[in-house]
């Protein structure tokens, strides 16, 4: 499972060769392969996305996570965020939400000082948080 959450993101980075700045969500549409547009990462954007990702999250029990279309957005936080989850063993720093059509929405989480990486769907309302925003 690890190898292809690698794999994926190593296939996500090929596309998108320059440094992640923190202050934008970066938008990747798998069809087009490639970045098709930044959004600049405001106070109430990252609020949103961070309510999205603690409302009701549970691990991701299937063996891959390779889309075939839809888009996966890339938020790299500016520091570390703690959320309330008990899912979530330490501090957010990074995570792309895999945005698939007809699929439930995942995101890939990286913490900032363990080095194991998961994989949670997002049964929260979603659809609410990426509407308000102008991601989806």
């Amino acid at each position: 499972m690890i190898l292809k959450i690698i794999a994926i993101v190593l296939w996500i980075l090929q596309f998108n060769v320059q440094i992640t700045d923190p202050t934008f969500v970066q938008v990747f549409d798998v069809k087009q392969e490639k970045v098709i547009r930044q959004i600049k990462l405001t106070g109430d954007l990252e609020k949103s996305i961070l309510a999205c990702l603690d409302a009701s999250p549970e691990m991701y029990g299937g063996f891959s996570v390779n889309p075939d279309s839809g888009q996966i957005l890339h938020i790299k936080f500016r520091k570390p965020v703690d959320l309330s989850s008990p899912i979530y063993p330490d501090l957010i720093k990074e995570v792309y939400i895999f945005l698939e059509n007809g699929e439930p929405p995942r995101a890939l989480i990286f913490f900032n000082s363990v080095s194991k990486n998961i994989v949670v769907m997002l049964n929260g309302n979603h659809g609410q948080c990426l509407l308000q925003n102008k991601l989806d």
